[in-house]
């Protein structure tokens, strides 16, 4: 009997194994310096320079890099496209944040819905939308905190 037990415990271990190489070897590989193209229109006009004054911005992390801040005091509209072909559309108005569309496989950044200050308690997310097939993450940022990170405190 114990010898039994010998060969079934070195069968699952080289089951274990096996599966921990066969894990490694498919990992995706990380996104190598890409940083997306961000385009943002506030009714029409380009956004460049400082963001204006606003209660609520919004905070756009494509991998491990960070985009300026973008004020929520006007409609529009903000298309990030990446290398890959993948596109996020993201619809902003004064004081709201809701992906409009992904061309991910799942579609569950653009479930989570709108995002608002007032809000952002009861979500499941509370302050972020997130796509991870496409690494990017959306965080709805009081305007009293968003002064203080554009001063670096």
């Amino acid at each position: 009997m114990k010898r039994r037990d010998f060969w079934v415990f070195t069968a699952i271990l080289g089951l274990v194994l096996a599966l921990l190489i066969l894990g490694r070897a498919l990992r995706p590989a990380p996104v190598q310096n890409a940083r997306a193209t961000l385009s943002v229109s506030l009714e029409g006009t380009p956004v460049t320079g400082q963001p204006a004054r606003a209660d609520s911005y919004l905070r756009i992390k494509q991998g491990e890099a960070y985009y300026h801040l973008v004020p929520l005091n006007k409609a529009g509209e903000i298309v990030i496209k990446q290398e890959q072909g993948w596109e996020n559309v993201i619809h902003i108005d004064k004081d709201s944040v809701v992906m409009h569309s992904a061309n991910c496989p799942n579609q569950d950044c653009v479930r989570m819905g709108k995002m608002t200050l007032l809000n952002i308690e009861t979500r499941v997310h509370q302050r972020w939308i997130t796509c991870l097939p496409h690494q990017l993450s959306l965080e709805l940022i009081p305007g009293d905190e968003a002064q203080r990170l554009m001063e670096g405190q």
